[in-house]
């Protein structure tokens, strides 16, 4: 069985040095038939919509505005980011969230974060969650986040893996969580059917990383790879592919 591989989070568009025709063919060539193009702020938005409109088996565009960005964000983005909701009515929103380890103004990355939620329930679009160190601010989301959202780079605890699963969301992991103090644990309690896997490429991994990813999964979870990738793609369908 040849392996195809869904690559739940990927930044297309900071990659340098590299045309967009040949960036697809290397995740072709790892085996990544299918990926969310993520986005961090308003700039990268007309990028990311470039990759989906010339790549539209391949690539799910995802419009958002990261925590980190949100101090950035002028008024009327919620309006522009509408723009490409309608446009893509398979585009989910993020990369979005809370950031307590990097955050300067609280009050706006809140603000940002919750027009977001409020997009995502009006347009009925899952979220892609970018959560540090944010367990007690998340608390008051529970049941406010729009079903199948995704805990991108997932590095939180068991307590938080069994809520996020109860409210019937997902995980993503990548090369880096393999790293982590208590992966194991994570991935001994987490159903098949909430898990995904990514890259962050180009930040926290490469391409090449995904298939490695997944046999680490098997591995860990005693599962046959070539079965365990199928799931795994079909995980990611689930959540991203809006037939």
């Amino acid at each position: 069985m040849t392996m195809r591989f869904f690559d739940a989070h990927i930044h297309l568009t900071d990659f340098e040095g590299i045309t967009p025709q040949e960036l697809i063919a290397d995740l072709n060539d790892n085996g990544i038939e299918k990926c969310v193009c993520v986005t961090a702020k308003v700039d990268d938005w007309e990028k990311a919509a470039k990759f989906a409109h010339d790549f539209p088996f391949e690539v799910v565009p995802c419009f958002g505005v990261h925590p980190w960005y949100a101090p950035e964000a002028k008024k009327g983005w919620d309006k522009e980011l509408e723009l490409y909701l309608k446009e893509f009515d398979g585009a989910i929103i993020g990369e979005c969230g809370l950031d307590k380890l990097k955050s300067t103004d609280i009050a706006k990355e809140t603000e940002v974060f919750e027009k977001q939620i409020e997009l995502a329930f009006f347009y009925n679009r899952p979220l892609m969650l970018h959560m540090v160190k944010a367990d007690m601010w998340l608390e008051k989301y529970w049941g406010r986040l729009p079903e199948k959202s995704v805990f991108h780079s997932f590095s939180g605890s068991v307590e938080l893996l069994k809520k996020l699963i109860n409210f019937n969301h997902y995980i993503s992991v990548n090369k880096r969580f393999f790293n982590k103090k208590g992966a194991g644990r994570i991935l001994e309690c987490v159903p098949l059917e909430r898990l995904l896997v990514e890259t962050d490429a180009p930040f926290q991994s490469e391409v090449r990383d995904l298939k490695n990813v997944v046999q680490n999964i098997a591995e860990m979870k005693n599962e046959n790879i070539e079965k365990l990738a199928q799931k795994l793609y079909f995980n990611a369908v689930d959540v991203f592919v809006n037939d």
